[in-house]
């Protein structure tokens, strides 16, 4: 037995030069004071340690992880929080058959997104495969929600924006709910002026006993307009149960007024129940979308018509300093004014490993209650 474990232990090490084994972690902290307005805020906490390893097999093949222990306080809902995940478990092969041809694939768990960023934008079990060639690429995706952990992922069910149940808001990890997301691409690359055209279609299956079905189209064009501008603009048909029928458009434009600097201009339209449309409802929550997210709206994206302007600029590539405000309109049945948007934050490299940031929003929304202001500090320590 003593000769067995010994030629194991030999074995492995005369491989393990043939490896690139690289390894590290990440600690970070973010500091929330958030309310209706200035005098009925509340503290949020969040404790985050990181700890990723990668191995490179061969110039071809390659391995990823990283898995988190997280810890959160809201004051708000007096709630504590221990979390464990898996944020990446990932097996990546990059191949060449040609030249220009490549044949790319992913399996495990590792982040997902749609054309749009909307409709599906989060951490998910799968297979990924897409090749490319010089007049544009075709991929696929299949995976499954049900290992996810729900305090880190929120999905849109048919009756609930949420699926971790009080009883287990102290959990570690509580499992997903039951869905398989299929997603097809196609990108067309060199058309005309040096557009480019996508076409996505994401389907997801319910094999829960709610069987609430949900597919989307998504159309998409991108290129540059003139020097140093740019535009995306995508237009969105989803559907539920293949009983309704519903639209998210999206419009973005920006400009490179000089070096380090950026000018953007952007409006969204997330129907609701206007005409022959239904209310926009995508898959995940999203939890990027600031003061916008207000109890006037069940998600982030329904009945709602943006628009907004937005500034950046980096100085000695240190400090990022950026800058929005939107003016937001609800379409439920019926246009309205809902309320006005900005926001203000800086982020600060310190050194390569050490990184500071605070930031400001605030929503003065058109009914005083649906107001939201929230300052917000985080520092991030890589080693």
């Amino acid at each position: 037995m003593k000769r067995k474990i010994l030629f194991a232990v030999v074995v492995v090490c005369a491989l393990a030069p043939l490896f690139s084994i690289d390894f590290g972690g990440r600690i970070s902290s973010t500091t929330k004071y958030q309310g209706v307005n200035f005098s009925s805020l509340k503290w949020y906490e969040s404790a985050k340690v990181h700890l990723w390893l990668t191995q490179q097999f061969n110039e071809n093949l390659r391995l990823s992880s990283d898995i988190s222990y997280e810890f959160r306080y809201d004051q708000n809902a007096d709630t504590i929080k221990n979390i464990i995940d898996v944020n990446l478990l990932k097996l990546t092969g990059t191949f060449h058959r040609r030249t220009a041809d490549t044949i790319e694939f992913g399996v495990g768990r590792f982040a997902v997104s749609d054309a749009t960023g909307v409709v599906f934008n989060q951490v998910n079990d799968g297979i990924f495969a897409k090749v490319s060639v010089p007049a544009g690429s075709i991929s696929a995706y299949a995976g499954i929600t049900r290992l996810l952990n729900s305090h880190d992922a929120v999905i849109l069910r048919q009756d609930s924006d949420t699926i971790v149940p009080t009883s287990s808001a102290k959990a570690l990890y509580v499992l997903g709910p039951k869905y398989i997301p299929l997603g097809f691409t196609l990108s067309l690359t060199p058309l005309f002026l040096n557009q480019t055209f996508t076409a996505e279609e994401w389907i997801f299956l319910d094999y829960s006993d709610d069987r609430y079905y949900r597919s989307f189209w998504t159309f998409m064009l991108s290129g540059p307009l003139a020097r140093n501008v740019f535009y995306t603009a995508s237009t969105t048909i989803g559907s539920e149960n293949l009983g309704t029928v519903s639209n998210l458009s999206k419009f973005a434009l920006s400009y490179f007024p000089v070096k380090n600097a950026t000018v953007g201009f952007n409006a969204l339209y997330a129907s609701g129940n206007n005409g022959s449309l239904s209310a926009f409802r995508g898959f995940t929550s999203q939890t990027a979308v600031l003061a916008t997210e207000t109890v006037d709206f069940s998600t982030e994206y329904e009945g709602k018509l943006k628009f907004g302007v937005s500034g950046s600029y980096m100085i000695a590539s240190r400090v990022y300093l950026g800058a929005d405000c939107t003016v937001v309109f609800s379409c439920f049945d019926t246009l309205a004014y809902n309320g006005f948007q900005w926001q203000f934050n800086v982020m600060w490299n310190i050194f390569h490993d050490l990184q500071l940031s605070a930031g400001m929003y605030q929503y003065v929304a058109q009914k005083n209650e649906n107001n939201k202001t929230c300052f917000l500090l985080t520092g991030t320590f890589v080693f």
